[in-house]
C-alpha cells in the first residue's frame, strides 16, 4: 500500500529517457505522453488544499470591533456589516417595534391608565409590567451586540483588539463597555454593557415616568419616597463608578496589551 506523504519527483530524464521496463511492457510514447501530463498538471497547482481556507477566511475577514460597534448603536447594523442581511433585518426590526411602543406606551399612558382601571389593574402594576419588559429588552440589546461580535470573529478568526489605549479610553468613557468590545474582551464588556443600560434605565425611570406620582398614591407616602430618592442617589453614584472603572480598565488594558504586542 502506496504512503500517502511520499512524494513522487518527475525529472525531464524520465519523460525523454523512458526505463527499459516501461519499454519492455509497451507503454513507452503513451507513458511518456502521461509523465508529461502529470508534470504540467502539478505544476499548474499553485494553491495548495491547506491554504484554500485560509485564502476564503481573508477574503471573509470581518472586524468584530466594527462590528459590535455598529450593533450598538443600530441593532443590526453589525449583522449586515457580517453579511447576515435576513438577521440584521430582523434586529433593526425588532428595534423600530419597540421604539414605536414606548413613544405609544408614553403618549397614550393616561388612557391606558383609565382602560387598566376598569379591569381592576392599578397604574403600580402597569409599571410593573412595562419594567420587566424593558429589562428583558436589555438583554436583546446585549445579545444583539455578542452576536454581531461572535458573528465577525467566526469569519476572521479571534479578536485580539486594537491595542489603542486612548481609542479604547475615550470609547469607554463615551459608554462604558464599548471600550472593553474594542480591546477584544467580550465578557468585560457585556458585563460593563448591563450593568449601564440598567442604571440608565433606572434613572429615565425616575425621571420621566410616573413613579413618583404613584408612590404619593401609595400610603405611607413620605416613607416610600425618601427610599426611592436614596435609592435614586445610589444608582447614580453606581452609575458614575462603573463609567470611570470601566475607562480605565479599557485604557489599561489596551496599553498593556500593546507592549506585550510590541
Amino acid at each position: 500500500m502506496i504512503n500517502q506523504d511520499e512524494v513522487f519527483v518527475i525529472t525531464e530524464d524520465d519523460i525523454l529517457k523512458p526505463s527499459e521496463k516501461g519499454k519492455g511492457k509497451g507503454g513507452g510514447p503513451r507513458a511518456v505522453a502521461k509523465a508529461a501530463k502529470a508534470a504540467e498538471r502539478s505544476e499548474a497547482v499553485e494553491v495548495t488544499v491547506a491554504d484554500r481556507p485560509a485564502a476564503a477566511r481573508g477574503r471573509l475577514s470581518k472586524s468584530p470591533a466594527a462590528a459590535s460597534t455598529l450593533s450598538l448603536f443600530v441593532w443590526g447594523l453589525g449583522q449586515f456589516y457580517n453579511g447576515d442581511g435576513r438577521l440584521a433585518a430582523l434586529f433593526l426590526l425588532c428595534e423600530l417595534m419597540i421604539l414605536s411602543f414606548h413613544y405609544l406606551l408614553y403618549m397614550t399612558w393616561d388612557r391606558i391608565r383609565t382602560f387598566a382601571h376598569l379591569f381592576f389593574v392599578s397604574e403600580w402594576e402597569l409599571m410593573l409590567y412595562a419594567s420587566s419588559i424593558d429589562f428583558c429588552v436589555i438583554f436583546f440589546l446585549i445579545y444583539n451586540v455578542a452576536q454581531a461580535y461572535r458573528g465577525a470573529e467566526a469569519r476572521g478568526g479571534r479578536f485580539e483588539g486594537l491595542h489603542r489605549p486612548l481609542v479604547s479610553g475615550l470609547a469607554s468613557l463615551c459608554v462604558p463597555g464599548w471600550g472593553q468590545l474594542l480591546n477584544g474582551q467580550l465578557g468585560k464588556a457585556v458585563f460593563f454593557l448591563f450593568s449601564f443600560f440598567l442604571q440608565a434605565y433606572l434613572v429615565v425611570l425616575f425621571r420621566l415616568s410616573p413613579f413618583f406620582r404613584i408612590l404619593a398614591d401609595i400610603e405611607p407616602q413620605q416613607f416610600l419616597v425618601n427610599r426611592a430618592i436614596k435609592a435614586g442617589m445610589a444608582i447614580l453614584f453606581v452609575t458614575a463608578l462603573s463609567w470611570l472603572i470601566s475607562t480605565y480598565d479599557a485604557f489599561l488594558v489596551a496599553r498593556y496589551t500593546r507592549r506585550l504586542r510590541a
